[in-house]
């Protein structure tokens, strides 16, 4: 008889295993393959930074407890700061609460098939997921959360001191990681009160709560501070209605639906879950509706004074949900037929949310723009003395961007001219990400506009005062084109790993004026393309496009003068090499003037400029 009970026992710890390793596969595959968004760049950047700082600048005002800073500036210190090290913190607490679900599942139910099916809801709930491969603090509170209100259930049914110490840990933790986890403590208290336990129980919960109370002061501290921070929230407001057809439908399938099954869906659910729980204890019905309702009903008051309206800030309602859920699907009292419409019902919306994990995991939903792209098209391009200007303050670009320019944003609703005044006084080169009519406007007017550019779906514009600096030419070069200037040299911007577009910026010193005026050509030669020329892409214009006409140009000044290639999408560079070649011709007759080298050697009509390898090494 003990052997069979044994290969029971050991069935179920693989089951149970099983389950744990595909919660963590789930977290942890392609945990680094998106850019981190702003919100997750900032904790990175600010809420991992020395606790010194963290205490002085950024615990007063913002709104999340001093145990998430110290626990990111922890884990950075330890593991480093890259997207795979400070998503996998947010993983591992994800991890954990999938565990303390089904630990609760066990606890509260009593059968393993309730326990086995809630913790697969759980392991492989998109919500859950997506949060657990988000550097925020909000999978670590789930996990906090789940695991702390274990522990209350199981000290409450023991009574034992060393479970009160454990819960008394976990609800620290939890309570520092996120202030709304208060909400679950009174969840906690109203259970234990209707509940009636004995007095030695209740003695214990309360002498528990009063060491919490203890170990709270700072937390109460900070929060002190906090009211009066006026922090507004970066969410919507209270908005009753979409509790049914934002929120729930965001904890089941991480997304919403279109009419009219935004409200069918919700509450056909609801109504199967309803029915299916009918029979469960009173004690557990009662404790998995008061853990939903309560804080939810808290938190709409709480924003009606702040924005902070959106399910994250519920995800602590997630092992309620899973666990209904989970007893709706394994509910011994349902006849066959209703068994299968409870299913039916139950599972719709998960299946949906399973079906959501597949563009998920490839990537065709990202959280965040490419910012390494566009962080290494200004590291190719941008120069010493140049400025990197945002439209939109994104935290993430810093964290992506080393590079030898400066970077800052906008400032929401302050005057255009005020902030970029003294950028133009200052900086030689302004590149411009993300647009904005009036700094569009105050940019154009003040300085020379010399490329754009859409890397990686960001709109770039690049700047430079219209004066240039000899300090700025990439390569020094000195050939004489007829009669009527030289080219000083040239920089070359691109092709590179972030885009194969190129800028090429040509230095004229004028030695005369001419009695034509000639048009230059930058041509883009290499092997035979598909149009059997060797061809690939020209730009021809006057200098300046015009401004600087070889008519009326004055001798002695330094020109910039702007070419664009490759800014056809269309055009797919082949692997070889190319050469990049200069001239002028008269637009008239066609005739091309004869380019010199310094010591007044012919070179020919055209003069070989660079040469390009493609892809670049």
């Amino acid at each position: 008889m003990t052997q069979p009970m044994n290969r029971k026992r050991a069935q179920w710890l693989a089951v149970l295993t099983g389950l744990l390793a595909v919660a963590f596969v789930a977290r942890i595959v392609n945990l680094d393959e998106v850019p981190l968004r702003g919100d997750e760049a900032f904790a990175v950047r600010y809420w991992a930074d020395s606790p010194q700082r963290v205490a002085r600048d950024l615990a007063q005002w913002e709104p999340h407890p001093l145990g998430t800073f110290l626990s990111f500036w922890a884990w950075r210190s330890a593991a480093g700061d890259s997207e795979f090290a400070m998503r996998y913190l947010s993983a591992l607490g994800g991890w954990v609460g999938v565990a303390a679900v089904g630990a609760l599942a066990r606890q509260l139910m009593r059968r393993r098939a309730t326990m086995a099916v809630t913790m697969g809801l759980a392991a492989l709930q998109p919500f859950l997921i997506w949060h657990a491969q988000d550097a925020r603090n909000y999978a670590l509170w789930f996990g906090a959360s789940s695991l702390a209100m274990w522990l209350f259930l199981r000290a409450v049914a023991s009574n034992r001191r060393r479970d009160w110490w454990m819960y008394l840990a976990a609800e620290a933790v939890a309570l520092y990681l996120f202030f709304l986890e208060a909400f679950f403590v009174a969840v906690q208290a109203i259970y234990l009160a209707w509940q009636r336990p004995r007095r030695g129980v209740v003695w214990s919960a309360l002498r528990t709560w009063t060491l919490l109370a203890v170990l709270l002061v700072p937390w109460l501290i900070q929060a002190w501070y906090l009211k009066d921070s006026d922090y507004q929230g970066a969410t919507t407001d209270a908005a009753p209605a979409r509790l049914l057809t934002w929120f729930v439908p965001a904890w089941l399938t991480d997304g919403e639906y279109g009419s009219p099954w935004k409200y069918v869906l919700p509450l056909l659910w609801l109504g199967a879950l309803g029915a299916a729980l009918v029979k469960l204890p009173r004690r557990v019905l009662f404790l998995l509706a008061v853990w939903v309702i309560l804080p939810t009903l808290l938190l709409l008051v709480a924003a009606t004074r702040m924005s902070v309206f959106h399910p994250r800030y519920l995800i602590a309602v997630m092992p309620a949900l899973l666990l209904m859920t989970g007893a709706g699907l394994t509910a011994p009292s349902i006849t066959r037929r209703g068994r299968i419409v409870a299913w039916a019902l139950l599972l719709t919306i998960p299946a949906l949310g399973l079906a959501e994990l597949v563009p998920y995991y490839r990537g065709e939903s990202p959280k965040a723009p490419n910012w390494p792209v566009l962080a290494t098209y200004l590291r190719e391009r941008a120069m010493p003395g140049d400025l990197i200007l945002q439209t939109l303050p994104d935290p993430a670009f810093a964290y992506y961007y080393r590079g030898p320019a400066d970077e800052i944003s906008l400032v929401p609703g302050a005057p255009i001219r005020a902030q970029l005044q003294p950028q133009v006084n200052f900086y030689q080169g302004i590149w411009l990400v993300g647009r904005s009519v009036e700094a569009e406007q105050y940019l154009n007017d003040a300085m020379q506009v010399l490329s754009y550019d859409t890397p990686a779906g960001f709109e770039v514009m690049q700047f430079r005062r219209w004066v240039p600096d000899r300090a700025e030419i990439g390569v020094r070069d000195r050939v004489r084109f007829g009669d009527i200037a030289w080219l000083a040299g040239y920089t070359l911007q691109g092709p590179g790993a972030s885009s194969h577009s190129i800028t090429l910026l040509l230095y004229w010193e004028p030695l005369a004026r001419a009695e034509v005026d000639y048009v230059v050509f930058v041509h883009l030669n290499g092997a035979v393309n598909a149009a059997g020329s060797p061809l690939w892409d020209q730009d021809d214009h006057r200098p300046l496009n015009g401004f600087a006409s070889t008519l009326a140009w004055e001798p002695g000044t330094l020109y910039r003068d702007p070419y664009h290639l490759l800014r056809d999408a269309e055009i797919t560079l082949q692997p070889g090499t190319y050469t990049l070649e200069v001239g002028m011709y008269d637009p008239d007759s066609g005739m091309r003037l004869p380019v010199y080298d310094e010591t007044g050697v012919l070179l020919g009509d055209r003069y070989s400029l660079a040469t390009i390898v493609w892809p670049p090494k």
